[in-house]
């Protein structure tokens, strides 16, 4: 069965509204980040992971394919979600806007169990691969919990296009 015909310029105007509609979704910041074969720092700014299940304890991250930290992250198995404070918004910006080879230089950080963590962050989370799939533009990274850092604080959040804080009501 085959779906309806679509125009160029109708996939274009639906991506276009798509992108604007998930602008408005608030999500929570992480630096994503594993050591490269030669034992190097590697990571990327993200907000496109979730958790998926408490039994097991595991994470979905969706990753561009063209990302740096993709093939790293494979190679190694290995990976740490560092969960942004609403303080490290400028951190995260220059990480963001720093060649991969030297984003680490930008941050407080440190090697614990073979990975690195970022300091100051309102949660760490180390996982290993599961498994892996394509979608689209990105690839599904299935992480399974190894060990989680509760450090507390306020979260960094990013919504249409700015770094924030959650305001409670109360």
């Amino acid at each position: 069965m085959s779906g309806p015909v679509i125009s160029g310029d109708t996939i274009a105007a639906l991506e276009g509204d798509f992108r604007a509609a998930m602008r408005l979704l608030a999500s929570g910041v992480a630096l994503v980040t594993t050591l490269d074969e030669a034992g190097a720092p590697c990571g990327i700014a993200m907000t496109a992971f979730m958790s998926l299940s408490m039994e097991p304890p595991s994470l979905l991250l969706a990753i561009n394919r063209t990302a740096s930290l993709l093939a790293p992250l494979q190679e190694n198995g290995r990976f740490v979600v560092n969960i942004l404070a609403a303080e490290q918004a400028a951190a995260c910006q220059a990480f963001v806007t720093t060649p991969p080879d030297r984003r680490f230089d930008t941050l407080d950080w440190r090697i614990e169990g073979g990975l690195p963590l970022v300091e100051s962050c309102v949660a760490t989370i180390l996982c290993r691969v599961e498994q892996t799939a394509d979608f689209g533009s990105h690839r599904v990274v299935t992480g399974l919990v190894e060990r989680v850092m509760v450090g507390g604080g306020e979260p960094l959040v990013y919504v249409d296009g700015r770094y924030g804080r959650v305001g409670v009501d109360g």
